[in-house]
């Protein structure tokens, strides 16, 4: 509340004392005292711009905006110079709500006073909350050259990073912050956030409880430890704390989203609706509530009623990019790819950084076909935590470069089944390389090892210069699979019309051949119905085994058990309720022991499976396969087939009320593809 130092010109009036009087009033609240102090010296000195200043100051401070704006603009055109009016100013534009104004005036203000940091801090935060995260930044730097131990301007700078998803400089920055005021619980409870958008759940943990230590009833930071917590598998801690929430306030509508969220992951969907339902009541309107009740319901295979859910939240909160993403992902899981491309790019036009809309993106382009953006886009599937294992070596990433001199590590990346369709570029890079390491599951080494035999393969590390536990690399550069596939199948044409196959051990394979010729005579089926992780989601997509008895019972044909988990209860069931038998070969683990069922899924003379590892399995053979899959999977890449394995036939699934006429269909296309004859 400095004023503008004025000469005295007035005899008979102390200006100087005068204005002293005033501003220790002004100070005290003693308003009035303070007015009239101010009208005695711009009576005396019409011209006094820094009374001027502070008699709109006092208008402000009464609620009369529109008048105090026009007193300080009179104390600045009474000095142009004058950087504390047009700060206050600046102000009292952002009260009403003026930001292009309030800009302006701060700006101004660091034109006329380089070293005004008030002006420069108050523009960085209206610059960050309208997303202009660079500038912000710039802002919080003139701050801290003015005054490098402001903690509040670290603070505010390490926000800014962080939405320009430069992590380690954020970290650092709130880090300062937290050197200079380790007891501030909302320099800890900032610094927990960082760490936990870093994906450092633990040490977040810590800091979250320190923020707590020095201010116990945050809720805000409650809640947010309570969300952590479940990220670190302490979900009984989570489930305490958010309880803890709601007993000191009832109404806290974050802790009962959090506590949806703790029974949507383990998968109690019901009891995460009913939670919803509580918010609802308190907060008809939140739109959080129905982003996660989309997700529960989605979840739970409701997709129609998520997509109601989703668009509430929309409607509610228009530029929501979070419940824009959610709605193309079940949009994108109905067959829809094109109303979800349509969804992710509402997202980001909301929030450009969003590495999880551009992942979904991604996935979407690939679906649609747009083969050249999606791949473009996919290595989001890191930064979004999608894709794992998160294994970085900076400097070192292999750009689709020449790689005839140079050694190339590619190594897995998702399940077993991700890294047996990216395998089958490793065809191309063991011609092309100098040399090829492969790292993959164990349980494929043999596998992989017998294909490319010139090439190195072992066992998966989860080793990375990044990640500062692979001291000496053997290599030149590295890839993930999925990487070394975008670069290797940029186009459609770029796929193999007859792939080569993976090579299963041939010893293993006399010894498969041998079991199945004493089965008898006909063809012999390796089936496969569901995954061995199955959710309410995932169900869509895969079947019981007992909805099949009717192609199982084809006197024709023996069915080979290549399910991989524990089926006997299944397979007892059929036997005796249907009398259908369906083999499985002994002494073999379809599980451990990858080699070898290799092996029989080349040996038998077709296969059906849902879209699991087994499906995967049998087209990296070169296997002829009958599977089904989500509608417009991205893997397809806008066909109506696998490109990866020509071999296989694919059925599309968009909810389980088509299971039965799809089970028909490849019912009666099996009978023709093996000449069987009709019913």
């Amino acid at each position: 509340m400095s004023p503008q130092p004025q000469p005295v010109l007035t005899p008979g009036l102390d200006v100087d004392r005068t204005l002293k009087q005033a501003i220790r009033l002004h100070q005290k609240g003693r308003h009035e005292q303070a007015q009239k102090r101010y009208t005695k010296i711009l009576q005396a000195d019409p011209a006094h711009a820094g009374a001027m200043h502070l008699v709109g100051l006092l208008a402000h401070q009464a609620g009369r905006n529109a008048e105090a704006i026009d007193l300080i603009r009179q104390a600045l055109a009474l000095d142009p110079t004058f950087a504390d009016a047009y700060f206050n100013l600046g102000l009292i534009h952002e009260t009403e709500n003026q930001p292009g104004e309030a800009e302006a005036c701060y700006r101004k203000a660091l034109e006329v006073d380089a070293k005004c940091g008030n002006a420069a801090l108050n523009l960085g935060n209206m610059l960050f909350n309208s997303d202009r995260f660079a500038e912000a930044v710039t802002c919080y730097d003139i701050v801290l050259d003015i005054q490098p131990a402001d903690s509040l301007a670290h603070k505010n700078r390490s926000r800014a990073l962080r939405e320009l998803k430069d992590f380690d400089a954020s970290l650092k920055a709130i880090e300062r912050a937290i050197d200079l005021r380790p007891d501030d619980s909302l320099l800890q409870f900032e610094y927990a956030n960082a760490l936990r958008d870093d994906r450092q759940f633990e040490k977040a943990v810590s800091h979250y409880e320190e923020a707590l230590r020095l201010e116990p009833d945050a809720l805000s930071t409650m809640c947010n430890l309570g969300g952590t917590l479940k990220d670190v598998n302490r979900r009984e801690d989570a489930q305490a704390m958010l309880e803890r929430v709601l007993e000191i306030d009832d109404q806290c509508s974050e802790a009962y989203v959090n506590l949806a969220n703790l029974a949507h992951d383990r998968e109690d969907y019901q009891e995460g609706i009913d939670i919803i339902d509580q918010v609802l009541k308190i907060r008809p309107n939140y739109p959080e509530a129905y982003c996660t009740l989309g997700r529960i319901l989605s979840a739970d295979a409701q997709n129609d009623d998520a997509l109601a859910a989703f668009q509430m939240a929309i409607e509610l909160s228009p530029t929501f990019a979070e419940a824009y993403v959610n709605l193309g992902s079940v949009l994108q899981t109905i067959g829809r790819p094109d109303d979800a491309l349509n969804a992710y790019e509402i997202a980001l036009n909301i929030k450009p950084k969003m590495d999880l809309a551009y992942w979904n993106l991604a996935l979407a382009l690939l679906s649609a076909g747009r083969l050249d953006e999606g791949w473009s886009l996919f290595g989001y599937g890191f930064t979004s935590g999608q894709r794992q294992p998160y294994r970085p070596f900076p400097g070192m990433l292999w750009e689709d470069d020449d790689i005839s001199d140079k050694t190339l590590f590619v190594w897995r990346e998702q399940g077993i089944g991700d890294d047996l369709r990216f395998s089958t570029v490793y065809h191309d890079l063991h011609e092309q390389a100098k040399q090829l390491i492969i790292e993959t599951d164990k349980r494929l080494v043999p596998l992989y090892q017998r294909t490319w035999p010139n090439a190195i393969v072992r066992e998966e590390t989860n080793t990375s210069t990044g990640l500062g536990n692979m001291s000496s690399p053997d290599f030149d550069i590295t890839a993930p699979a999925g990487m070394a596939a975008s670069f290797r199948r940029r186009t459609l044409d770029t796929f193999p019309i007859e792939p080569k196959a993976l090579l299963p051990d041939p010893i293993v394979q006399t010894r498969c051949t041998e079991w199945l010729a004493s089965l008898g005579a006909g063809p012999k089926i390796g089936f496969a119905w569901r995954s061995k992780l199955m959710t309410k989601t995932r169900a869509v997509y895969h079947t019981k085994i007992r909805d099949w008895t009717d192609l199982l019972a084809t006197e024709e044909l023996s069915f080979i058990n290549l399910q991989y988990d524990n089926v006997d209860d299944e397979l007892k069931e059929m036997q005796e309720e249907y009398g259908i038998t369906v083999h499985q070969m002994p002494d073999l683990d379809l599980f451990n022991d990858l080699d070898s069922a290799a092996a029989l899924t080349s040996c038998v003379d077709l296969v059906i499976s849902s879209p699991s590892s087994v499906l995967e399995m049998a087209g990296a053979l070169h296997q002829n396969a009958f599977g089904y899959a989500m509608a417009d999977h991205p893997w397809q890449l806008g066909t109506d087939h696998f490109p990866w394995f020509p071999n296989t036939r694919l059925y599309p699934v968009i909810n389980t009320n088509e299971h039965a006429q799809m089970i028909t269909t490849i019912t009666k296309d099996v009978r023709e593809f093996l000449n069987l004859p009709k019913d």
